[in-house]
């Protein structure tokens, strides 16, 4: 069963402390033909995309390039979202613990709040380390009793891809990460890139 993305916020997927993001993503060379299967499995994406604007931080003490974690302010909409990755934890997806600390913001706060935010990782230590503009179609669907996020991305200088997601406790992962991979045949999703977005753009601006 599918549902619209904007019956779900990003609140409502809240991350604990032993909670695994279990995710993989795929470039589309043929988005109306991935379209058309997802609609076949009545996942409907919404019509209108949502920017999402994230800020990428290094910490001062180890280097995430080589940690293989991640540190970003996300902001979409009127949140800022606080977002930690671990190093992913299996060599088939992209699958990580993370934790998240979304701030619903009024509008005309926003710019300030993403100041402060910055401001304080940047007192901390921490440097950027690069940024990612990404224009986001987004589904819910119900596979083999999980709750998967679908999405379509338009990433800056990138080719389209299309991303699965879900969120499992640590034990359920193998599990969970079986359920995505079937998913994606379903959808015909064949050729994974584990790279995150970051270091896509990253390496499309370094070879020009």
């Amino acid at each position: 069963m599918a549902t619209s993305a904007g019956n779900l916020r990003c609140g409502q997927r809240k991350a604990t402390d032993m909670t695994i993001e279990v995710e993989a993503k795929f470039p589309i060379p043929n988005p109306a033909m991935l379209i058309a299967r997802a609609e076949e499995l009545g996942i409907r994406f919404s019509e209108t995309p949502v920017l999402e604007q994230d800020e990428y931080f290094n910490h001062p003490a180890r280097d995430f390039r080589q940690t293989d974690e991640a540190l970003r302010i996300r902001r979409t909409g009127d949140e800022l979202i606080l977002t930690w990755k671990g190093p992913r934890i299996d060599t088939v997806s992209k699958s990580r613990r993370e934790l998240e600390a979304p701030f619903t913001v009024p509008q005309s706060d926003l710019e300030s709040r993403l100041q402060d935010l910055t401001g304080i990782l940047l007192a901390l230590g921490f440097t950027q380390s690069g940024s990612v503009r990404k224009l986001r179609r987004s589904a819910t669907l119900e596979f083999e009793g999980r709750l998967f996020h679908c999405s379509l991305d338009d990433v800056n200088g990138l080719p389209l891809h299309a991303e699965l997601e879900t969120l499992c406790e640590d034990s359920q992962q193998p599990d969970a990460l079986q359920s995505l991979l079937r998913l994606a045949r379903q959808l015909n999703l064949q050729q994974q890139e584990r790279r995150s977005y970051l270091e896509l753009v990253l390496t499309s601006v370094r070879d020009g």
